[in-house]
């Protein structure tokens, strides 16, 4: 249940690429107390942008003028556009984080109870304005993930360190359960993919079951893995 090679060397590269608290901007200059409220301030109208779903594209100059910015304020504080992403994601992955710190307590429950936790946790997620902002950035990007890497490498790597929250919390739900090693990494893999297809239906509305078809998912799972 060890995290991949990529994702830890991804993991490794964000730390390393986003200091955690920013002190400078992009420019290099070091941020005051005024430079640290523009930031979180544009971070905050970039997440809520992206969450909202509009029609009108999520863009830089969007972000700076519902901030009550200039572009130049925005190029600034993050450089250019890979420079912005890597900052939107970072915040999220930070609030994220803050509300569930660790540490964790040991869990004690079914491996049905804990299938269906984990399936819940992506699926709450998912409605949260920070899960909607994730979703709508990477519907923003390149499709295909060697473009992204090419083309904003420091959000790829980001992005790619999001799926390390994934695997320490799956590994966290299933920690100390008896069970095929290699048919958890498939569920681990299978889970979240599946739980967004779900979610899909649910912004759609085509399906009303969805309540059911989340539990027959764990039944599913529960049977496979058992």
């Amino acid at each position: 249940m060890s995290e991949s090679p990529q994702a830890a060397r991804a993991l490794a590269q964000w730390l390393v690429a986003v200091p955690t608290p920013v002190t400078e901007s992009a420019a290099g200059t070091r941020l005051n107390k005024r430079g640290r409220e523009t930031r979180a301030r544009l971070l905050d109208v970039a997440i809520q942008c992206l969450a909202e779903g509009s029609s009108e594209p999520v863009s830089a100059n969007r972000i700076a003028k519902e901030s009550g910015v200039t572009w130049g304020t925005v190029q600034h504080q993050f450089g250019d556009m890979d420079g912005l992403w890597v900052a939107v994601v970072t915040e999220i992955h930070a609030r994220s984080w803050a509300q569930n710190p660790g540490p964790w307590p040991a869990l004690t429950g079914s491996l049905r109870e804990r299938v269906q936790a984990a399936i819940d946790s992506v699926w709450i997620y998912l409605e949260t304005t920070e899960g909607r902002a994730l979703t709508a950035l990477r519907t923003l990007l390149p499709p295909q993930r060697s473009d992204i890497i090419a083309e904003y490498p420091r959000t790829a790597a980001a992005l790619t360190a999001r799926e390390h929250d994934w695997i320490e919390g799956f590994d966290y739900l299933m920690n100390g359960l008896d069970l095929d090693p290699d048919k958890l990494y498939q569920v681990r893999c299978l889970l979240p993919a599946a739980v967004r297809g779900l979610s899909n239906e649910r912004e759609l509305g085509f399906t009303t079951e969805l309540d059911v078809a989340r539990r027959t998912l764990a039944d599913a799972l529960v049977a496979y893995l058992s």
